[in-house]
């Protein structure tokens, strides 16, 4: 619907890799530091250099990460949380193997001291003390690396980053989107189905709205009942009408999945969405909970459109102020459509509110 497609990017791909490997690099180089001497058997790997030591981390970085990349999509599909508890050892100890047997083929890149020289060695090395330390050293960086990426989750991509550096200890003002979205006729669905089947459905719906949420860079601000918000900075947002494609994406996996949905809840889950844009105050809010949070009017008039939609019997509704910088940055595909002038609860002026059709 925009001038391009969006699709998984090269450098969402290098991205990962650069992170991985700088910090199995960074951990690799610790490990060379805290030797106790060139010469002691606690001594690791004994690298005589520090271009072997790194290279070693851009090998074990790359394998490593590799592996866990795999293991995240299989994690997706495994109904117990022991099996994948037992994956994640197995990422760290297929790691540990591959890297040894890369480095004893690329051994003519490395300086070593007493590394294996030929396949019978390299068994005797497996079967070893030492290979059982760097077995505990990839347990240990691997599950450090693994917890800081699954709270990364449990908060919202890029939050704990955010967290860390302190971005927003202070407020600071941003103009962002905001997407509201919600499922339409809630309150029938959960007493036709029930508590538990209900908490399936929006647990399945939100999982699968994962997919879309990554292609189009939205982050997820909040998940209340049956309602999720999204945001972007202004500039992301529009770029390539990601905060419109988002909701279509969306609903394009919902129709693939609609014989599971039928199948499962006895219905097609239906979403109803309202976008707005505008200046809101970003800050760190919390102690025993902290959390980003956003205030201000924009945040308010999106949340006031998405209700809007059953009155005007719409999917989606757009308002004007996010349109006029939709169409300034973007040609759009889908024909515009004008719904109407209103008045919102606690505004002055009025909105317009649009939404979008073929052509």
């Amino acid at each position: 619907m925009g001038k391009n497609k969006i699709g998984i990017k090269p450098c969402t791909i290098l991205g990962y890799y650069f992170t991985i490997t700088l910090t199995w690099m960074i951990a690799f180089f610790f490990l060379l530091t805290f030797q106790m001497n060139q010469y002691s058997s606690l001594s690791i790997m004994q690298l005589e250099h520090i271009n072997s030591t790194m290279l070693s981390g851009v090998i074990a970085g790359f394998i490593w990460g590799t592996i866990f990349k795999i293991a995240q999509k299989l994690k997706a599909h495994i109904p117990l949380f022991f099996l994948s508890i037992l994956l994640s050892v197995l990422v760290n100890i297929s790691s540990a193997y591959l890297l040894i047997y890369s480095m004893y083929n690329l051994g003519g890149l490395f300086t070593f001291s007493d590394f294996p020289q030929n396949f019978s060695q390299l068994i005797d090395l497996y079967n070893s003390q030492l290979f059982y330390t760097i077995l505990i050293y990839f347990f240990i960086v691997g599950t450090l690396i693994e917890i800081f990426h699954d709270i990364d989750k449990k908060l919202g991509k890029g939050i704990l980053i955010k967290f860390l550096l302190g971005r927003y200890y202070k407020p600071k003002e941003e103009e962002r989107i905001f997407l509201f979205m919600d499922l339409k006729s809630s309150t029938y669905y959960a007493e036709k189905l029930g508590h538990f089947k209900y908490s399936r459905l929006i647990q399945d719906c939100f999982k699968d709205i994962s997919s879309s949420v990554m292609k189009n860079n939205a982050e997820v601000y909040q998940f209340v009942g049956d309602e999720v918000v999204l945001t972007w900075k202004l500039e992301k947002g529009i770029e390539q009408l990601r905060c419109v494609k988002l909701f279509y994406d969306f609903l394009e996996t919902i129709d693939k999945k609609k014989e599971y949905y039928q199948t499962n809840y006895g219905m097609i889950p239906v979403f109803k969405a309202g976008i707005h844009s505008g200046k809101v105050m970003v800050a760190e809010v919390g102690e025993l909970k902290s959390e980003i949070a956003y205030h201000g009017d924009a945040i308010n008039t999106a949340s006031r459109i998405q209700g809007l939609c059953n009155n005007y019997n719409s999917r989606l509704l757009v308002s004007g102020d996010l349109l006029k910088e939709l169409k300034q940055k973007n040609e759009l595909s889908l024909q515009v459509n004008f719904i109407a002038k209103v008045l919102l609860a606690g505004k002055e002026q009025s909105t317009n509110l649009y939404t979008f059709s073929s052509n």
